[in-house]
């Protein structure tokens, strides 16, 4: 998920500040994320919550974003399609972290 938001804050049209901050707090948040799971078991210390908190968010900000885009809301290179698969692959994220913290 960091190299979506560093992917998608590249495609964003330069006056979209605050598209761009958010995405690159996204790739920061997702840093710290990696940094600290490299550090431990990342089960042992809550770490699949903590990624799934942080993935739902960026979802909520790719459906946005996605819905903007489609509604010429948004200044971007970014094609509706691209959109929609990077929505997609969050879910999938999501999908995948919410069964891992069942088993």
């Amino acid at each position: 998920m960091m190299e979506h938001a560093l992917f998608i804050r590249g495609l964003l049209d330069p006056t979209e500040d605050t598209l761009i901050q958010t995405a690159n707090q996204f790739a920061v948040e997702y840093g710290e994320l990696l940094r600290k799971a490299r550090k431990q078991d990342c089960r042992a210390m809550g770490m699949t919550e903590e990624a799934l908190a942080e993935t739902m968010k960026i979802r909520d900000f790719k459906a946005a974003g996605a819905k903007g885009i489609l509604k010429c809301e948004i200044a971007s290179i970014i094609l509706p399609l691209l959109a929609d698969h990077v929505l997609r692959e969050a879910n999938h994220y999501i999908r995948l972290l919410e069964t891992g913290k069942e088993g």
